[in-house]
């Protein structure tokens, strides 16, 4: 049996296949990699299991696949795999949920920091010849300010935890997780629209699923308080991006941190590379050395556990009992 990788970013695959070939499972990965799904049934024809980072297994990929019994994504998300066909076609799925809780977290924390800051704004302006902060003003204390967190699971409850020592006040909106989880953490719990009218900074840190595609539009940015802070370390699409560039160059929301975009690279001609009240990362919160060795190791450790019919640690859909 054998695992094939349909596509990666890693320098090699060394540590996946040190996991499979232990285990006495072939590796095979497909170069380039697959962009569509034509070619991911044309390329990964013989593959008991997938390994994915983010090639669309989409239904027709699933049922085109006549060995296939499991996929593994490398990442948290899996926007790119059809949840529901796996389950009807008894195929396996499993993501990593747990590789880069810290990056992720850390990354939002600094987006936060560094904008309730104005560092960027101050940055932009004294690299265009411009001096002082009075323009910027006014600039509340950290201790005057509601953080909101869109999604309360593992990531946004080590975003609280982190932002608490800096004085926030801090609230979370997320309709799946049990009260005593937020009284815990000291978190208030809100219902989103109560969150989106009282926070001075957002933080999303939801799945996208169709209810949360274009969660940010016009009309929730309407729903904030001027000034408010958008940042983004979850998926591109949860924002609508020419309502909130709008937004950005009206002043309404006074910045936004996004390490996520609708679309990936972020193009050359997108208005948000020149604004002067953004922070843009290439989707690089969840990276870091040991993130991305973790993220490997694991991702070979679910493959292998598939093809042992084990559940794997990330199963999100085990059709086998």
């Amino acid at each position: 049996m054998r695992a094939v990788i349909s596509d990666h970013l890693f320098p090699s695959i060394d540590l996946q296949k040190g996991v499979l070939e232990s285990a006495g499972f072939e590796l095979e990965e497909v170069q380039p990699g697959c962009r569509n799904e034509d070619e991911v049934i044309d390329r990964c024809a013989d593959a008991d299991v997938l390994l994915v980072q983010w090639a669309p297994i989409t239904r027709h990929v699933l049922g085109s696949l006549p060995k296939l019994r499991g996929v593994v994504r490398y990442g948290i998300g899996v926007n790119n795999i059809d949840l529901d066909a796996a389950k009807d076609l008894r195929i396996g799925v499993a993501n990593i949920p747990t590789y880069c809780i810290e990056e992720v977290s850390n990354h939002a924390v600094t987006m936060i920091l560094s904008l309730a800051r104005r560092i960027p704004h101050d940055h932009y302006r004294i690299a265009h010849g411009e001096w002082g902060v009075a323009p910027l003003l006014p600039i509340p204390a950290f201790t005057d300010l509601t953080l909101g967190l869109v999604g309360f699971g593992a990531i946004a409850r080590r975003v609280a935890d982190k932002a608490k020592v800096f004085g926030f006040n801090m609230a979370a909106a997320d309709p799946y997780v049990k009260p005593e989880v937020f009284e815990e953490r000291g978190v208030q719990s809100l219902e989103l629209k109560e969150l989106l009218a009282n926070a001075n900074i957002i933080s999303l840190h939801c799945p996208l699923v169709k209810e949360t595609t274009h969660l940010i539009d016009e009309a929730a940015i309407s729903a904030m308080k001027r000034g408010v802070i958008i940042v983004n370390t979850s998926r591109g699409q949860i924002i609508c991006e020419p309502h909130l560039i709008g937004a950005l160059q009206s002043g309404r929301v006074l910045g936004a941190g996004l390490d996520v975009f609708e679309e990936e690279p972020l193009p050359a001609s997108s208005v948000l590379r020149g604004l002067p009240n953004v922070i843009l990362t290439s989707h690089a919160a969840s990276v870091s050395t040991r993130s991305v060795e973790s993220l490997q190791i694991k991702a070979a450790e679910s493959a292998r556990d598939f093809l042992l019919g084990v559940r794997p640690e990330g199963a999100l859909v085990w059709p086998y009992q």
